[in-house]
């Protein structure tokens, strides 16, 4: 039996899903410790961002088969952020480059 490098594999069946598995999971870090450094409670996270405090609880949880990218980067965007992705085809070693920035509005 082989090891996995990375534990996301065991979540994923194939270099896709692994992809979208390790993108979601970025995300969900980054949109938790945003609601983390607010200070804010689940029931205020959910009000401000305009879910429900259950989903704010998956959140939190790191239940990540509950989220779709699409929402976590609603989530983000209703955080202040948003997530800048470039490709650069000349960058052989990292040719995509993606950045969580604050936004200017």
């Amino acid at each position: 039996m082989s090891k996995s490098q990375n534990p996301l594999e065991l979540l994923a069946q194939n270099p896709i899903e692994l992809s979208l598995v390790s993108i979601k999971s970025k995300l969900m870090i980054v949109v938790t410790k945003l609601i983390r450094e607010k200070g804010w409670t689940q029931a205020q996270a959910a009000k401000e961002i305009g879910v429900s405090q259950p989903r704010i609880s998956n959140l939190m949880n790191g239940q990540i088969s509950k989220f779709s990218i699409d929402m976590l980067l609603e989530i983000l965007g209703q955080l202040g952020y948003l997530l800048d992705v470039s490709f650069d085809p000349t960058n052989d070693y990292q040719p995509i480059k993606m950045e969580v920035k604050k936004t200017a509005v």
